[in-house]
């Protein structure tokens, strides 16, 4: 397998290859959009193999299962599947779960090896029954915003409701502390998690000194992958794994990172070199996605951020079409706009699949969504339910998650009465009082209640037989066994088959897609058991219900910025970029937030590929107040269109004053400050508007008269490089220094110029 890696390592560029060969230390890789990033983590860890690291001692971590399963399949095809087997490529939630599987006893009584995980849904229901039961007015108290200060306090590491009453100095008595407390009895009393949980029980773990050094012995090599998006959480947990060896890899990219409501802090990757002195820094800044033009324009929005890393994506590409920008009257003109735009690329010779439509929030897809209908461009919207979240397969997950856990109240109550048994309300609300008053699980109390005279009794009677009927079958069916047996003894099966409408037929469909995972699903080395078997399956398709499902086939992708990250297109329409949009109001007041808002608009246009187009309306039409209809207002174009190189784009670039300085350097560190002062002062000298800077340039085209200016030390700016200083010449090529990176270009090249004050 050596020369399979020996020719893929010869194809990387000098800097992929000097990050996947470096061995032991901290390596911090500045991993720009389209810059080959996975390659490299793939191939340092087939590396890693090759130079003698057991693939055991390796750990690599990403944030989402469809990258954790590239990533292996990858590294498989360099060092085969011997090499592999032991090897942990997982997400961070995957990877703390099978840890809490083998450890979780040395958390005390808090939990079992043989826990639940509660996905949303669970935790919905239960913080629903608990401000019932607290008697709060659901009107005042939403279960939705309760669950959703619960899940934002946990991504920043505040473990629990007396946590947050220590650090926060909530009263005990807040509606929220109350409602967090009830909702951890829950968990603890159903022997379950929630996706949080994952990650801090773990951390908490890992403060137990010899569980500490057990797994700090078991990974002498830790890789992570998008480090920008790591949270406090995660962050404890990377530290905490490569105290002892400090053989630690992320990778990332501050300018994308876009996740900060979720607890993603862009600091951990700002301060990497300040917890590791010693860490060695690669960035790799060439793109091999996008086009020339789309490279300046994405460059141009995001170097008026302060609080990044300077560096400058490039491409050895042609410049390709100019960014295009569209400015129309209405939001329904600008919807209509881009669908007559994709039917023109169609008989371009694009295909739908081809084209994405970005928008910032979920909001803005309704009349771009009526647009495409109208003139019948097949599109799909991403954010709807997802697989593992559909209805029919969540049911079928509960008779089994009961199986492996009896104590999973949420299972239980799912399935109880599905398909339809006579078991209502009222006998589950008796049910319930008795378990609580017992302290015991839901089915435990039914088993005892077995006997009943009436029909009720006789259902609940039924059901308890079933499940147990289903959890001896458990002790020797694969996954994949298992579920058909639960299909056909529960009579799911049969009543999708009986009522025969497309509804129906589309969930049986979907069971059958359920079987073909369980299937094709792969157990991982340590489960010696058929159980231990089932308890890893059902993780992992706990765990893939993080993940957006993309859609694919012939259809135009709808989607948010935020769903739209990882992925590329040749061509993307953005749309709705005017302010309050993009950037989004609630975002607007601060400069941290604004600069994760032009981080957005950063990854939204290093999706495409081959051609993007920027779209705004001048008017928007406000909402209804007061009983009184709608009214249509003045919209100002988005901040992160001003300033943009305009060789590089064409059609309707705002020519007003912007709504605020876009170009304030004060927070800029000296070399940062420098280079975007000559950025844009450069560009100034383009551009039919002004922008604020201090100097004015000229950039003018290198001929026969003025080729004796390329002297050492003039100054010099090409189109892709951006502003640079020549080093030297050489019959008919010059060596420039761009940024810290000298390039050999050819002095004819007509994308360098001279600069002249």
């Amino acid at each position: 397998m050596s020369g399979i890696l020996d020719l893929q390592l010869a194809e990387l560029n000098a800097e992929q290859l000097k990050a996947a060969t470096i061995i032991d230390g901290p390596l911090l890789v500045l991993a720009g959009a389209g810059s080959g990033k996975t390659g490299v983590l793939t191939k340092r860890v087939a590396h890693l193999i090759h130079n003698g690291i057991s693939p055991e001692n390796i750990l690599a971590v990403t944030f989402t299962n469809k990258a954790a399963h590239e990533m292996k399949e990858r590294i498989t095809r360099l060092v085969g599947d011997d090499a592999t087997e032991k090897l942990w490529v997982s997400t961070f939630h995957s990877t703390c779960a099978r840890i809490l599987r083998k450890d979780a006893e040395g958390l005390g009584s808090t939990l079992s090896r043989k826990f639940a995980i509660y996905d949303e849904d669970d935790q919905m229901r239960i913080v629903k029954e608990v401000i019932n039961e607290l008697k709060y007015d659901p009107e005042r108290v939403s279960a939705k915003d309760a669950l959703s200060r619960i899940d934002h306090h946990k991504n920043r590491g505040v473990p629990d409701a007396d946590a947050l009453v220590a650090q926060f100095r909530s009263s005990p008595h807040d509606p929220l502390v109350r409602i967090w407390r009830a909702y951890e009895e829950r968990l603890r009393s159903a022997d379950a998690v929630d996706f949080n949980d994952l990650i801090l029980l773990v951390v908490r773990l890992l403060k137990n000194p010899e569980v500490l050094e057990r797994w700090q012995d078991k990974f002498h090599y830790v890789l992570v992958d998008e480090y920008q998006d790591t949270n406090a959480s995660q962050y404890a947990l990377v530290r905490a794994l490569v105290a002892k060896r400090p053989n630690l890899m992320v990778v990332g990219d501050d300018d994308q990172s876009i996740y900060g409501f979720r607890g993603a802090d862009i600091s951990n990757i700002l301060n990497f070199k300040s917890d590791f002195p010693n860490a060695k820094e690669v960035r790799l800044e060439r793109n091999y996605r996008s086009t020339g033009h789309i490279l300046a324009v994405a460059n141009a929005v995001v170097a008026k951020n302060a609080g990044r890393m300077s560096k400058v994506l490039w491409t050895e590409d042609v410049d390709g079409h100019p960014v295009t920008l569209i400015a129309v009257e209405t939001v329904r003109d600008e919807a209509q706009r881009v669908a007559r735009g994709i039917e023109r690329l169609r008989r371009q010779g694009f295909t739908y699949q081809d084209v994405a439509i970005i928008y910032r929030t979920n909001a803005t897809s309704r009349q771009f969504e009526q647009a495409l209908r109208e003139v019948r461009i097949p599109h799909r919207i991403v954010g709807g339910r997802k697989f593992f979240e559909r209805r029919e397969i969540r049911d079928v997950m509960s008779y089994i998650r009961l199986v492996v856990n009896p104590a999973d109240d949420a299972a239980f109550l799912r399935v109880v009465n599905v398909p339809t048994r006579g078991i209502g309300p009222k006998t589950l609300q008796t049910l319930r009082a008795e378990a609580a008053e017992r302290g015991e699980p839901l089915l435990k109390t039914a088993r005892a209640r077995r006997v009943g005279k009436d029909a009720a009794g006789k259902a609940i009677a039924a059901f308890v037989n079933l499940v147990d009927e289903i959890t001896e079958a458990a002790r020797d069916l694969v996954p994949a066994e298992l579920v058909l047996r639960v299909l056909d003894r529960s009579g799911y099966r049969a009543t999708l088959e009986a009522t025969k409408t497309p509804e129906d037929t589309e969930r049986l469909t979907n069971l059958a897609d359920l079987v073909r995972e369980a299937t094709e699903f792969e157990p991982p080395p340590e489960c010696e058991t058929v159980l231990e078997q089932l308890r890893s399956w059902l993780d992992r398709v706990s765990l893939a219900g993080q993940d957006e499902e993309i859609p694919d086939g012939g259809m135009v992708t709808l989607t948010t910025v935020h769903n739209a990250k990882g992925l590329e297109y040749p061509v993307v329409y953005v749309v709705q970029c005017v302010e309050g949009q993009f950037p989004h109001h609630r975002s607007m007041d601060h400069p941290h937030d604004v600069e994760e808002e032009r981080r957005l608009a950063y990854v939204a246009f290093t999706r495409a590929r081959k051609r993007l187009i920027v779209t705004r309306s001048r008017t928007i039409m406000t909402l209804p107040v007061a009983g009184q209809p709608p009214t249509v207002k003045a919209v100002a174009p988005s901040r992160f269109l001003y300033g943009l190189p305009i060789t590089a784009c064409e059609g309707d670039l705002p020519h007003d004053a912007p709504t605020e300085d876009v170009t304030t350097t004060a927070r800029l560190p000296e070399e940062q400050r420098e280079r975007l002062k000559e950025f844009l002062a450069v560009e100034s000298a383009r551009m039919p508007r002004a922008v604020e800077s201090s100097h004015t340039f000229r950039l003018i085209d290198i001929d026969d008269e003025n080729l004796g200016e390329l002297a050492p030390g003039s100054r010099v700016h090409h189109r892709a490089h951006g502003v640079g200083v020549v080093r030297s010449l050489r019959h008919t090529s010059v060596s420039v220094e761009f940024a810290g990176r000298t390039r050999t270009v050819a002095a004819t090249d007509p994308d360098l110029h001279l600069v002249r004050d």
